[in-house]
């Protein structure tokens, strides 16, 4: 008996020890099929607006929205129209490794527990962020991209995957509208975006669907009409626009994982000035601009535009003027001396600074820059707001002849931005109602709607694709020209990078290649198109920017 007692002791003991040799699964390091999709979903929404708000910081630099203080580096090669392998990179990789990489896993997760809300979700952020990436580059691999056994994917035409876009986009509008199932988390649980409201989901949808395809405006097959339907189901108010809100920690950042995107780009790199053109555009100092006896300064101007305090009051900070020969050498990045109260470069302390400086100033301390609503720490990320339908509706009502409507429209966006910017509305309605406003239809251009649109999408890359289909400011020949151009007064850099702009028809039309595609992945780049590898490849039109 006790022989059989050992025996049965040790079956115990080994069947005990298998069951912890068979868990390898620690709940402290979890493998990739651990995670549930709402502990997965927040770092995707953030990976996403780090991917879309760092592409808006990149081409900000390209649409000469803001320039930078020096002559070296990625943003000054930006600033002169010079996309190359090491400046274009991150978007790429911001949205390729840390958020398309985890969708599938993602997805798996979501559809173990019938969470089809989460799926919708995924499935918007999953065609927001191809159809973003392949406006911006033209080409990516889609198809292949999430494939394990293929290590060198193929690249898909932007046509095609504006296709595979738009229905995604869809099935993510149907999973929305369906009951999840009885284990599945609420969306709540894990939107740091839209804080669990579907209807916020949806609606970005369909305003993601207007945005797309309004960026074939150079096509015959373009249909208004179809534009404006979607449009009536987008974010028709304020608080349906889709916004994310960053929280920083403080004075010094010791986490970034959720800080302002554009603060953190501008602080990486604190060169970043407003540029002149920006500046006038804000300021109506335009060719065409709206004016007459009742004019009034645009009241977002100081909000976002830096002002500095002097001996005298506060100055606000001149534009850097993009065709000045002195950004050949880069204008000097003034440092103030809080000791003598002056700077070591007073020529260029006139170039204001975009962060708040200092931070928390003590009554003595002078303000050396109240900074820009867009660049501060625990600011907002405009991902997809009112404010761009309204534009977009304002667009194609101009474009089909309706001036009535495009001008109500167009007001409607004006007043959309300035609310988000918490501008009081007694200063929303006089401007509005001012002489800096067009009032007549009659007098309403595609130049006046494009203008305040590319104001209220500060820091978007939806600038960089409205200037390349609506030509910059060139005729139909690619040639400068104020009289007929949209973005009056937008013009080649001083400092262009001619060796890839080698013609004055020559402008920027895409991002060049990421450079892990060029290493990597060279001959399938090469094999979707041939002149990758070319200087000029940057101003060959993406599918849409051609008739």
């Amino acid at each position: 008996m006790k022989k059989i007692f050992i025996i049965l002791g040790m079956s115990v003991a080994f069947t005990s020890c298998k069951k912890w040799l068979d868990v390898n699964k620690n709940p402290n390091n979890p493998t990739i099929d651990v995670p549930t999709a709402d502990q997965r979903l927040p770092a995707i929404i953030r990976g996403f607006a780090d991917t879309y708000e760092s592409a808006g910081t990149r081409t900000a630099l390209m649409t000469q929205q803001i320039a930078v203080t020096g002559s070296a580096g990625n943003n000054y090669d930006l600033t002169r129209w010079y996309s190359n392998a090491s400046t274009s990179n991150w978007p790429w990789q911001s949205w390729y490794v840390y958020t398309a990489s985890n969708l599938d896993a993602y997805f798996t997760a979501a559809k173990k527990v019938e969470a089809w809300h989460y799926i919708g979700v995924g499935q918007i952020i999953k065609a927001w962020g191809f159809g973003t990436i392949s406006d911006l580059y033209g080409i990516m691999p889609y198809d292949e991209f999430g494939n394990p056994s293929i290590f060198t994917p193929k690249f898909d035409d932007g046509e095609y995957i504006q296709g595979k876009v738009l229905a995604l986009l869809d099935e993510g509008i149907a999973n929305l509208q369906k009951q999840q199932g009885p284990a599945a988390p609420a969306l709540a649980k894990a939107d740091v975006l839209n804080n669990g409201s579907t209807d916020k989901w949806i609606r970005l949808a369909y305003g993601l669907k207007a945005r797309f395809l309004l960026h074939s405006t150079k096509k015959s097959s373009f249909n208004a009409q179809a534009v404006l339907d979607l449009l009536a189901k987008a974010p028709i108010s304020d608080d349906q626009s889709t916004i994310v809100q960053y929280v920083d920690e403080g004075p010094i950042v010791t986490d970034d994982s959720k800080a302002s995107i554009q603060y953190t780009n501008i602080a990486t790199n604190s060169v970043g000035r407003f540029t002149k053109l920006y500046i006038d555009y804000l300021s109506n100092a335009y060719t065409g601009a709206p004016t007459g006896a009742n004019n009034m300064l645009d009241p977002r101007i100081d909000t976002i535009v830096p002002r500095m305090q002097t001996d005298t009051g506060w100055r606000r900070t001149t534009g850097m003027d993009m065709t000045n020969p002195a950004v050949t050498k880069g204008i000097g990045n003034a440092v103030y001396n809080s000791a003598n109260n002056s700077f070591n470069k007073n020529p260029d302390s006139i170039y204001i600074p975009l962060l708040v400086n200092p931070y928390s100033p003590t009554p003595a301390q002078r303000i050396v820059s109240t900074g820009s609503w867009y660049t501060r720490r625990g600011g907002q990320g405009l991902l997809l707001t009112n404010a761009e339908m309204r534009f977009i509706e304002a667009e194609v009502q101009f474009r089909q002849g309706k001036a009535v409507e495009a001008l109500a429209a167009y007001k409607a966006g004006i007043r959309s931005h300035m609310n988000l910017l918490r501008v009081p509305a007694a200063k929303v309605d006089a401007y509005l109602n001012s002489t800096s406003v067009v009032q007549d239809p009659a007098s309403l251009t595609l130049s006046h709607i494009m203008i305040q649109k590319y104001i209220a999408m500060s820091f978007s890359p939806e600038n960089f694709a409205d200037m390349r289909r609506n030509n910059y400011c060139a005729d139909n020949g690619g040639n400068y020209n104020e009289i007929t151009g949209i973005y009056k007064g937008f013009k080649r850099p001083a400092h262009l990078y001619t060796l890839c702009y080698p013609n004055a028809t020559d402008w920027p039309r895409r991002f060049a290649m990421a450079s892990y595609e060029i290493n990597y992945n060279a001959a399938q780049l090469l094999k979707a198109d041939p002149n990758a590898s070319k200087l000029e490849y940057i101003t060959e039109p993406v599918w849409w920017d051609k008739p």
